[in-house]
């Protein structure tokens, strides 16, 4: 996150970041969490007697906090990643989408569901403000304006499908063929 932020710095006016690079910036750091959703065993993980939901909740608590505090380090320059509610929401969905990888298609492949929402919404024919319908706002929810009810409203519930699915289910184990051998 701290290398967009340097380049971003070194090579253009002082403003804040472009959207897609902020968002580029949270997706990084999630994909960075993802890794960590699961264990070495999730077949360990599912018989031991710990309660494990209530350690998965503050997995991705911990997570969220880390990536924010991270992003927001550099809120005092000339070159933040945006206006903190989009971070906030952000951040949000990107966990969400994470958490819901984990959980549907285990830790290794978590960040499947993410890359497409980093990388497709730049290009897409929208405005990137309230103006836009509601389903452009819903399919570009990450570089959306922080005023977008719409962007916040899926990027909760991206977080609230995906938190509930990891908290419940844990990541999913590794079912490939070479796994089954």
């Amino acid at each position: 996150m701290w290398g967009l932020w340097a380049i971003w710095t070194a090579i253009s006016p002082p403003d804040t970041l472009p959207a897609p690079l902020a968002m580029a910036a949270i997706g990084f750091a999630a994909v960075a969490a993802g890794t960590t959703l699961t264990g070495a065993d999730p077949d360990l993980d599912r018989t031991a007697a710990l309660p494990w939901p209530t350690r998965r909740a503050l997995h991705l608590a911990l997570a969220a906090l880390v990536i924010l505090g991270l992003l927001l380090s550099v809120a005092g320059t000339a070159h933040g990643y945006g206006e903190p509610v989009a971070l906030v929401r952000n951040c949000a969905g990107a966990l969400g989408l994470i958490s819901l990888g984990a959980a549907t298609l285990g830790g290794a492949r978590s960040w499947f569901y993410l890359v497409p929402f980093i990388t497709i919404p730049p290009f897409l024919p929208i405005s990137r403000t309230t103006g836009d319908g509601v389903l452009g706002q819903i399919l570009g929810w990450p570089v959306q304006a922080a005023e977008s009810t719409a962007a916040g409203t899926t990027a909760a519930v991206l977080l609230a499908l995906g938190a509930a699915g990891y908290i419940r289910r844990g990541s999913r184990s590794a079912t490939s063929a070479r796994a089954a051998a």
